[in-house]
């Protein structure tokens, strides 16, 4: 299974899907149907692993960070050609940790496997593969598009060069005032992104409306003002 957290920048994304790896691997309650007398049992799952996007440890990564941290300036055309690069040099990396194959088409979503597991008493052992990226394409779709890159063309680019498809995008839905103020609550260093605050603005609107539409995958909007854990227990709602 491929899940991708989304949301503007200042949203969290990078602590949820940290989060969401913890709880994964230790263990959380599974819904059970029917009898309210069941005791749920805790599943565990045996093979999760985290990807951040963009990362920064490539000669194509360290490109992105220049152009996020020193502000050189690029068309929206490299942009787009430069973000999606890793994309499709990690597509492989991504289907191998999701157990699936890299492919090209039309269909290109992570997963159509059925799942597997063992059970022992009160645990079940999930033993599928999750693969949880901190942001990925659909982050693409929002900022590049917004600096005027085709919609249409971004999603014939993703077909054609078989960039792996996520099975769902959680959208952590918080508005720019509070993204805003998380932000600068970190004692980071801010790149000209998280700087332009009319920017985070847009992205917000933008991103309201890829989830709206629905656009190359499933999205699933989140409240993401709540607690951090809550956040985690509404997510994983959905994985099991």
């Amino acid at each position: 299974m491929f899940i991708v957290i989304e949301g503007i920048d200042g949203a969290g994304c990078e602590t949820q899907a940290m989060l969401l790896k913890e709880k994964l691997i230790d263990g959380h309650p599974e819904l059970v149907s029917g009898s309210q007398n069941k005791m749920p049992k805790q599943v565990r799952h045996d093979n999760v692993k985290l990807i951040k996007f963009p990362h920064y440890d490539t000669p194509v990564g360290k490109m992105i960070k220049d152009f996020l941290y020193l502000n050189q300036k690029m068309s929206a055309n490299e942009q787009f050609l430069l973000y999606t690069l890793q994309f499709i040099f990690d597509s492989r990396k991504i289907a191998e940790a999701t157990g699936g194959t890299v492919l090209g088409g039309p269909d290109t979503r992570a997963t159509k496997r059925a799942l597997a597991g063992k059970e022992t008493g009160t645990e079940s052992v999930a033993s599928n593969n999750i693969l949880l990226a901190d942001r990925y394409f659909t982050t693409t779709l929002c900022y590049q598009t917004l600096e005027g890159f085709s919609e249409e063309y971004a999603l014939k680019y993703a077909e054609q060069f078989g960039i792996v498809k996520p099975d769902m995008v959680f959208f952590l839905d918080v508005t720019p005032e509070t993204a805003i103020k998380w932000k600068y609550g970190e004692d980071k260093e801010k790149n000209f992104r998280e700087k332009d605050h009319e920017f985070i603005k847009k992205t917000y609107v933008k991103y309201q409306d890829l989830v709206k539409r629905q656009v190359w995958t499933k999205w699933i909007r989140i409240n993401g003002e709540q607690s951090k854990e809550k956040v985690t227990e509404e997510i994983l709602k959905y994985l099991v």
